[in-house]
């Protein structure tokens, strides 16, 4: 026998083949792409979020206005304007209804011109008078 260490069949590799780097691509690409989709979802999720906000706080300063007025300056009817929510055309109404002679219902609704375009919103709210 002779005194050289004895190795196996084929000679030592170290590092990847092919294969494995190929392999290993791939399943980083697909984790990015289910990011990025992930990604493009919440900021979707975001912006409704936003625009609902921003809804509430329009409806809540109709609402402030209408009932900040005296009660006999308050107008029994339908009120109807269009504005623009974060690049959304909405109509905006304020619908005054009596339901006694000393108490007035006041709804206010935000919807979007164009269905499903974005979120809608709307509130109640009640003046009333000193009998």
């Amino acid at each position: 026998m002779s005194g050289a260490p004895c190795r196996g069949s084929g000679p030592s590799r170290g590092g990847f083949t092919l294969i494995e780097v190929i392999g290993s691509l791939l399943i980083f690409s697909v984790g990015v792409l289910m990011v990025l989709q992930l990604t493009g979802a919440l900021t979707r999720q975001m912006e409704y979020a936003a625009k609902s906000s921003e809804l509430v706080a329009r409806a809540q300063e109709r609402l402030d206005s209408l009932e900040a007025l005296p009660f006999d300056s308050i107008t029994v009817g339908t009120q109807q304007d269009t504005l623009t929510v974060r690049g959304t055309r909405y109509v905006q109404r304020a619908i005054v209804t009596s339901v006694t002679g000393l108490l007035l219902r006041i709804d206010v609704s935000l919807a979007p011109q164009t269905a499903g375009a974005g979120p809608s919103y709307s509130a109640t709210s009640y003046a009333a008078t000193i009998w």
